[in-house]
């Protein structure tokens, strides 16, 4: 292997490592939350990094989560030069993929830097459904802000229906050598992944109708993030089940970055 796709190789599998890591513990807050609200208040990125910070050996642990994280924002942006558009797919589709590889970089960067703030002791109040709000509140200052806040709230509602897609279809699939890999290992990436992208569709879902929500009412206050959705989910009939739907999926979601780590196809 020549040492560029070597480090391609390195990046690419650190970065689903510290995913396994966020989305493992992030459901494990979401099952507990069934029980407390108080819980539920945990169920948030930010505590991810504080919890892991606060066990033995914390600091090593969360900085190699950081890096993780940022080895993957670096990989996510390494495949918008390095994938080929594929001959299923439309120009726009893969204008839409590379598009889809640049903001998810930037997001994974953002939390690598939340992650390397709480490291390094740099106090942040904000929180998951917080962010939200600041967001519609920041741009609702503004003549185009409801469009835009609008607008924000509608892409996140399509990338929760391509993650109902990828559970759907399973295209996710064509990630591995499916050839290479035993019938166990097959099985456990499709359910895994199945159940893991359903949580998420589920809860992006949410999180895009909330912004368009607090568009439509002009009202940042509504918009909100992952724990808004527990709450919303919490008010529904059976709400603890469908918490702990939520919270099984983001683990199994976790255990599916597991094995992409382990066996998806990087070159």
């Amino acid at each position: 292997m020549e040492p560029s796709s070597k480090w391609k190789e390195i990046t690419a599998r650190a970065g689903y490592s510290a995913k396994t890591v966020m989305y493992v513990m992030l459901g494990v807050f979401i099952l507990t939350s069934v029980f407390t609200a108080l819980n539920r208040e945990k169920a948030s990125q930010s505590n991810v990094f504080i919890t892991l910070k606060e066990q033995p050996l914390g600091q090593i642990f969360l900085g190699i989560l950081v890096l993780g994280l940022a080895c993957y924002a670096c990989w996510r942006w390494l495949q918008i030069f390095i994938t080929d558009k594929s001959d299923d797919d439309s120009l726009f589709i893969h204008v839409i993929n590379k598009l889809f590889f640049c903001i998810s970089g930037a997001f994974y960067f953002v939390a690598a830097y939340a992650g390397g703030k709480t490291l390094l002791e740099v106090q942040s109040s904000s929180s998951s459904q917080g962010s939200g709000k600041k967001v519609s509140e920041f741009l609702m200052q503004y003549e185009w802000g409801l469009l835009l806040v609008a607008a924000i709230g509608l892409c996140i509602i399509i990338f929760a229906v391509v993650q109902f897609k990828h559970a759907y279809t399973a295209d996710f699939l064509k990630k591995f050598s499916l050839h290479a890999l035993n019938q166990r290992i097959r099985k456990s990436v499709k359910i895994t992944g199945r159940l893991g992208y359903t949580a998420r569709g589920v809860v992006y879902s949410l999180v895009g109708g909330f912004f368009i929500l607090a568009a439509v009412l002009s009202n940042p206050s509504q918009a909100g993030g992952l724990q808004k959705a527990l709450e919303t989910l919490m008010k529904q009939p059976f709400g603890p089940y469908l918490i702990a739907a939520v919270g099984a999926g983001f683990i199994m979601f976790g255990l599916y970055c597991a094995l992409e780590a382990k066996y998806r196809k990087v070159d």
